[in-house]
C-alpha cells in the first residue's frame, strides 16, 4: 500500500514538474535557401535586384573595389523548468527557481559585388551555435 502511494505522489510531483515547463521557438527574419537565389546569375545580376528579391541586407562594407551585403535570418529555441512550481503544493508563494536553456543559430548569406553593384559571386554561411545555461537563483 505504501508503494501505491509513493507511485502517486512521483506521478504528482511529476505533473506539478511539467506544469512549470515552456518550449518558445523564435525565428528572425525570413531564412534564405538556395533555391531563394536561383535567379542570380553572376556578372548579370545587379544587387539592386537582389534586394528587390530578398529585401535589405543586414550590412553593407566596402572592401577596396567590393561591396558585401549580408543577410542573416537566426532561429532560437529555449526551454526552460520553473521548480518553484513544486513549492505550490505545500506554500501560497512559489519560489522562482528556473532551469533554462537557450539555443541560437545564425545563419547569413554574403554577397559579393563589384564596384558597378554587380553580384560576382554569394556564399551561405552558419556561425557557431551558442547555447546559454542558466540555473536561477543558485
Amino acid at each position: 500500500m505504501n508503494a501505491q502511494y509513493a507511485r502517486l505522489l512521483m506521478v504528482f510531483i511529476l505533473c506539478m514538474g511539467l506544469w512549470g515547463c515552456a518550449v518558445r521557438r523564435v525565428d528572425f527574419n525570413t531564412p534564405i535557401t538556395p533555391e531563394d537565389l536561383s535567379f542570380i546569375t553572376a556578372g548579370e545580376t545587379t544587387l539592386h535586384h537582389v534586394v528587390d528579391q530578398l529585401g535589405a541586407p543586414e550590412e553593407i562594407t566596402a572592401v577596396s573595389d567590393q561591396f558585401l551585403a549580408e543577410f542573416k535570418w537566426s532561429t532560437t529555441r529555449s526551454s526552460s523548468l520553473n521548480l518553484g512550481y513544486l513549492f505550490r503544493v505545500v506554500s501560497p508563494v512559489a519560489p522562482t527557481m528556473t532551469l533554462s536553456g537557450t539555443g541560437i543559430n545564425i545563419q547569413r548569406l554574403l554577397i559579393i559585388c563589384d564596384e558597378r553593384l554587380i553580384v560576382r559571386s554569394y556564399a551561405f554561411g552558419l556561425t557557431d551555435e551558442h547555447a546559454l545555461f542558466e540555473f536561477w537563483p543558485f
